[in-house]
């Protein structure tokens, strides 16, 4: 065998899978990574969107895999779109032949055999949407409303004034202190206001990690599972808490990644590796 054809061959051991629909729907013409045509591997009535690879993860530095994962988000939201509902892969899930079955096989004994989970998941998110909920505050701003409010904070800063240097120093420290308990008790409300707001009205929620900004502070970060007709709807309740120094940000709509738990597949073609 030539090296071509052993690079063909090699090519066609495993399948890279980027997502599931509902249906058995052949006709995609999607391009994904590299470029590489997507097809349809049908079983049970349902169909997993996928192209042909070697059996090695895709591994690069970190701006080719930033282009390889916007690549697959790309599909995944084309199959969204098109079939309604979708179950997403994480990055380079990867399904592999064996010495019994090929690649195509192999997805084709993984849909069958999660064909109840992953309808009844389907079902579940057809019609609806993700969206990005985050609550941040302007430390400033925010720091000098809150040290106005507290009691505390304004009795040491009245006991401080013409005190001699040394005990200046020591009641700065305890407005300092008593400041930044303070905050984080306003920070603690903040979070539980937003948060019982919202679901109250849509209760499927993931609380994500909080993330670092140099000019903001984070209180909140969650994924909302909203039904799509009634995104405005979120987007009214959030507009309650805007106010001086508070910002909340209002992302999406997009496929409910943070709402899909699938069967990873079978132990013998299990994912190549999770980069999400």
């Amino acid at each position: 065998m030539t090296e071509a054809e052993n690079r063909a061959a090699e090519a066609r051991t495993a399948r890279y899978v980027y997502c599931v629909v509902p249906g058995d729907s052949d006709d995609w013409r999607l391009r994904g990574l590299d470029g590489f045509p997507v097809r349809a591997i049908r079983a049970a009535g349902l169909t997993a969107l996928v192209h042909d690879c070697p059996a090695a993860p895709y591994q690069s530095d970190d701006e080719a895999v930033k282009v390889w994962v916007l690549a697959h988000s790309d599909v995944v939201d084309a199959a969204w779109e098109r079939a309604g509902a979708v179950l997403p892969m994480s990055f380079d899930t990867i399904i592999r032949a064996n010495e019994e079955l090929d690649a195509d096989e192999q997805v084709r004994r993984w849909l069958s055999s999660e064909e109840a989970g992953f309808r009844a998941t389907l079902d579940h998110l057809r019609g609806k949407v993700e969206l990005g909920v985050q609550l941040l505050w302007d430390p400033r701003v925010v720091g000098e409303a809150v040290a106005r409010d507290n009691e505390e904070v304004g009795q040491l800063r009245d006991q401080v004034a013409g005190k001699p240097k040394g005990l200046s120093y020591f009641y700065q420290q305890k407005i300092e202190r008593a400041l930044r308990q303070a905050l984080e008790a306003r920070a603690e409300l903040d979070y539980r206001a937003c948060f019982r707001r919202i679901t109250a009205i849509f209760p499927e929620v993931r609380v994500n990690k909080l993330k670092k900004s140099p000019d903001r502070q984070m209180i909140l970060n969650l994924s909302v599972l909203v039904p799509r007709e009634r995104v405005s709807e979120l987007g009214a309740v959030l507009g309650e808490f805007q106010a001086e120094g508070v910002e909340v940000r209002f992302t999406g709509p997009w496929p409910p990644y943070s709402f899909i738990r699938p069967a990873p597949p079978s132990p013998t073609s299990e994912p190549a590796s999770d980069k999400d």
